[in-house]
């Protein structure tokens, strides 16, 4: 009887298993979209924003903003942006640490604090490490805590109407780049930033 007992709770555990994910999976989605409002808002203050918090808001040796402004900062970069920014971004022989190249990355990611800390979620390291390897075979990933991931490149057709300075009508493929959600195999201070990346690629990255 015991035996029948158990066997029966667990069927009854696993079926109320599915629908425990999908109502946290339907609470966080309501949690993403009341936060993106403001991150919205955020990456519109970046632009009129940046110059001013660069040219008089920097520190001594124009690495960071003064204390009280770091909120606006990244947290795992200066204003000189990593290595990707410097080499896809900044003129070659141009310094990083101009005002011109510091404005540029804080316009590209100022308030990533922000993103993290206040709209961001706790990392989950054994998450992570169980499922890294595969990461890139699925495009919509959730944890059991119901935070979740859209990260993928949706392709569609288009036109390349000027190119080399001429006129041209050459038909052509793009893709969209949707990353939703929150970043969850990327983690900065033990924290995972949220995200609404929606851009227009060229190519689709291997």
């Amino acid at each position: 009887m015991i035996h029948q007992f158990l066997k029966w709770a667990g069927w009854c555990f696993n079926r109320r298993e599915p629908v425990k994910r999908y109502a946290l999976l339907t609470v966080r989605i309501g949690q993403w979209l009341l936060y993106l409002p403001l991150h919205i808002l955020l990456v519109g203050l970046r632009y009129p924003l940046a110059p001013i918090a660069v040219k008089y808001f920097s520190t001594p040796n124009k690495l960071n903003l003064v204390w009280w402004l770091r909120w606006m900062e990244t947290p795992d970069n200066p204003l000189t942006g990593d290595p990707g920014w410097q080499t896809e971004h900044i003129k070659p022989g141009s310094d990083p640490l101009s005002d011109e190249n510091r404005t540029g990355w804080l316009e590209r990611n100022g308030f990533a604090w922000v993103n993290y800390f206040i709209l961001g979620c706790a990392a989950n390291v054994v998450w992570i490490i169980w499922h890294y390897d595969e990461q890139n075979n699925r495009w919509f990933w959730v944890r059991p805590d119901g935070y979740w991931m859209l990260r993928t490149f949706i392709p569609f057709p288009d036109v390349v109407i000027f190119k080399d300075g001429r006129l041209c009508w050459t038909p052509t493929e793009r893709y969209l780049n949707v990353y939703w959600g929150w970043s969850l195999f990327g983690a900065v201070e033990g924290r995972h930033k949220f995200t609404f990346t929606t851009r227009i690629k060229s190519q689709r990255p291997a």
